[in-house]
């Protein structure tokens, strides 16, 4: 009896681990979702403009030249050039070293297609950035922010990734600072953006909410991933 009981923990333990990662990927996938429709809409409709012209404001209020510096320091983090360079050094880690091959998709995965869709989606909007000074040089269309949904995207997965991993070693609070440090990070290159005048707040919100939903589709997908690897072994 006590064996039949051990061998039903074991064999449901991953598939509970499934479903709740399922379950949790999917509601923030969809809470993202609603939050960049419900922009959109506010866009469309002019909805946005005072939103936008406050945080501006209040954001634009601490400037000075060593705010700047951190500023252009920050929003280079979530370059393009930056992200690819992150990607080729932490994917070669993950392949190369750890044999993390699926790991490594799914990572390549959440820069390449947050990039591509927010390509997108600023064809389809074609917002005009704010016409204001912008300190540093930009092209192309506003909504929604390329900077902060595909560093949403690709630092997102990259901390959930070292997130799991500190937390099966049983390092939890070193898991939470992770989850602090990446989130930080995230937001300050938003915050950036805005500050540098190249982006209105609501590009910035709607670039986080496009980048989370998606980088929790990724997640989802890396489960799914996971669990049909482990089953298999199983077999």
């Amino acid at each position: 009896m006590e064996v039949k009981q051990r061998t039903k923990r074991i064999i449901q333990s991953p598939i509970q681990k499934f479903g709740a990662h399922l379950l949790w990927g999917i509601v923030a996938a969809i809470l993202f979702l609603g939050l960049f429709t419900k922009l959109v809409e506010d866009l469309l409709f002019q909805e946005v403009v005072t939103f936008d012209r406050v945080v501006t404001g209040f954001i634009q209020s601490f400037s000075s030249v060593p705010v700047t510096k951190g500023a252009i320091f920050i929003t280079h983090i979530g370059s393009g050039a930056t992200l690819v360079c992150m990607m080729l050094l932490v994917g070669s880690y993950l392949l190369f070293r750890l044999k993390h091959i699926w790991e490594t998709v799914i990572l390549a995965t959440s820069l390449l297609g947050g990039a591509l869709l927010n390509g997108i989606l600023k064809f389809i909007f074609r917002r005009t950035r704010p016409d204001i000074e912008h300190l540093v040089e930009v092209g192309g269309y506003s909504f929604p922010s390329g900077h902060a949904m595909v560093s949403a995207a690709f630092y997102g997965m990259l901390g959930y990734l070292l997130w799991i991993n500190l937390r099966e070693r049983s390092k939890l609070k070193l898991s939470w600072c992770v989850v602090v440090l990446t989130l930080t990070l995230i937001i300050a290159i938003g915050i950036s953006r805005i500050y540098l005048g190249v982006h209105f707040p609501s590009d910035v919100v709607a670039g986080f909410a496009a980048g989370g939903a998606w980088v929790a589709s990724c997640i989802v997908a890396l489960h799914v991933i996971r669990y049909y690897k482990g089953e298999r072994k199983a077999k």
